[in-house]
């Protein structure tokens, strides 16, 4: 019996054949496979790199074209606002190519049609595909393409082609090969954009970095921060010129060396609110202590220093407000001597015209009296006589008038309080409603300071019944501890405040303007409320600081 096997020992070299084939087939598929590994390895390394979107395309298109040996490559970039496909990177082809495909809409041609679908696309022969959108194509001499998706969190961000002059099929394994490049790129272009981000972050922070340096050296006012302790960090040149030290000698100073103890109360406060997230006044005036002693007044703005969200420091901008303050101490001393020349000049001209002209006036009606009481006249003479002394009392009652405006005798006699019920008075002859109240303990203010208030008043009172068509008006003044506050308020017409007090003169409301004047000589604010068809309210105060007290004078409530 023959044991041997069908075939026997000349079937051995086939099979030995077969099995060295499939061998090499295996090693074919394990380099194909290593060769994918490492270029997917380099790619993955270039897109991690801390690179420019373009820089990261550019690299990436250059090792895919090494890799999968195409002739041509093509990255896109998705704008989702828009819609609009965006070649960003090309190897491989002619610039007018690039020119042809540089902008296309999503759903139009090859990559447009991956960009929309989210699929890969194979293009055997693009002449003859019925997807072809620009005949450039064909000028090029593309004809096979290989297009996938670039992909970032789920959503179609680009596309990649690779394509060849040849027609032809793309293997699987570069399908595979490309869709993992896709893959890899899709996912490194977010890095890439907060890389980017990043940079043009950092180029605004130098950028401003740069032009807050020159505005801190170069500001016309003194900058100085310190820390939470007081002391300096850093000053400019303004700081050096107004205190006189040197940049390297403030280093070594305390808050304190600069600030006396009585205007840091007020700057320290600012802080603690801003430090709190209170509503501040950034603002305040205080006394700076040169190097040597010597003193300026200054006006301080502050601000909080914070890194990281923690707050490290403060930043103090000073302006040398002596100079300022001195001419406008000097031009309020002009205007209150003028001021209290004008009164005198007022009082002067009120007097003469009460004891001259009104007494002389008088004297004339009472002989005219005289005249026309006796037979010595014509009836027709002793009728034009009494015409002329009822012109003569005419005159002599607005003589009166005329006499009280230019200054009271209430006023200098009594006081102010007297003198604000006689206005209110007026007002009601003139047939407006008019109360006039006191609330609190009522005093005698300095001459000057009682006749700016009336002139004030006087002013108002003179425009609710001349402009302001009201029925009804009301006076109060107040007494408190720290401060006189005057209202007058009527139920008029109102009228269009300007936005500044400035414009005031320039609109011809120049009693208004001096009702301001007066009221900032006495160191106090005088404001305005008026809307049309509502009326208006006058609000004069005045600090207790601004003026001497004199003597309380009673008198009766009316």
């Amino acid at each position: 019996m023959d044991n041997r096997k069908d075939g026997g020992p000349q079937e051995a070299p086939s099979r030995l054949q077969v099995n060295w084939e499939e061998l090499q087939q295996h090693v074919s598929v394990f380099k194909e496979n290593e060769q994918s590994l490492a270029a997917l390895n380099a790619i993955s390394d270039l897109i991690n790199q801390p690179l420019e979107i373009r820089q990261v395309l550019t690299l990436v298109a250059d090792k895919t074209m090494e890799v999968m040996s195409v002739d041509a490559i093509l990255i896109f970039l998705l704008d989702e606002e828009t819609q609009d496909l965006l070649l960003e990177v090309s190897k491989g082809v002619s610039k007018e190519f690039v020119a042809g495909v540089r902008k296309m809409k999503a759903g139009e041609g090859f990559n447009g049609t991956v960009a929309k679908t989210g699929k890969p696309l194979f293009v055997d022969d693009a002449s003859t595909d019925p997807l072809l959108s620009r005949q450039v194509v064909i000028v090029e001499g593309i004809r096979s393409q290989l297009i996938v998706p670039l992909r970032s969190r789920g959503k179609v961000v680009g596309t990649i082609c690779v394509a060849r002059h040849k027609p032809g099929k793309f293997q699987m394994a570069e399908v595979a090969l490309l869709s993992s490049i896709g893959n890899a790129l899709g996912a490194g272009l977010e890095n890439a954009i907060l890389y980017q981000e990043m940079e043009q972050a950092l180029t605004l922070l130098r950028q401003s970095e740069e032009k807050y340096r020159d505005l801190f050296e170069n500001a016309y006012d003194a900058i100085w921060l310190h820390d939470l302790d007081g002391n300096l960090l850093a000053a400019n040149k303004a700081c050096e010129k107004l205190t006189g030290y040197t940049s390297d000698e403030l280093l070594n100073v305390h808050i304190c060396q600069l600030i006396p103890e009585c205007s840091r109360s007020s700057i320290e406060q600012t802080e603690r609110k801003l430090i709190l997230d209170q509503h501040v006044e950034h603002r305040c005036e205080g006394e700076l202590i040169k190097k040597g002693g010597a003193k300026a007044l200054v006006q301080i703005t502050t601000s909080l220093i914070a890194h990281d969200g923690e707050i490290v420091g403060f930043q103090h901008c000073a302006r040398d407000i002596t100079e300022e303050r001195q001419l406008q101490q000097n031009l309020r001393y002009y205007l209150q001597q003028v001021t209290r020349a004008q009164e005198e000049e007022r009082k002067r001209i009120a007097r003469e015209l009460h004891d001259e002209t009104l007494q002389n006036l008088i004297a004339i009606s009472r002989q005219l009296e005289k005249i026309t009481s006796s037979d010595a006249l014509w009836e027709e003479s002793v009728e034009a006589v009494r015409s002329f002394k009822k012109q003569i009392e005419v005159a002599v009652q607005e003589i009166r008038r005329f006499s009280h405006d230019l200054r009271p005798s209430v006023l200098d006699d009594l006081g102010l309080l007297p003198a604000l019920e006689l206005l209110a008075d007026d007002l009601n002859k003139q047939g407006i409603t008019t109360s006039f109240k006191v609330i609190g303990e009522s005093r005698r203010l300095a001459p000057e300071v009682e006749v700016m208030l009336f002139r004030i008043v006087q002013e108002a009172v003179r425009n609710i019944w001349r402009h302001s068509h009201a029925s009804s008006a009301e006076l109060v003044i107040e007494f408190s501890d720290a401060l006189v506050k005057l209202n007058i308020k009527d139920n008029g017409s109102g009228f269009r405040l300007p936005q500044r007090v400035g414009d005031l003169a320039g609109l011809g409301k120049l009693g208004l303007t001096g009702m301001h004047e007066r009221a900032r000589l006495l160191g106090g604010t005088l404001t305005l409320t008026s809307d049309e068809g509502k009326g208006t309210i006058v609000t004069v105060e005045v600090p207790v600081l601004a003026f001497k007290e004199r003597k309380t004078v009673s008198f009766g409530d009316k």
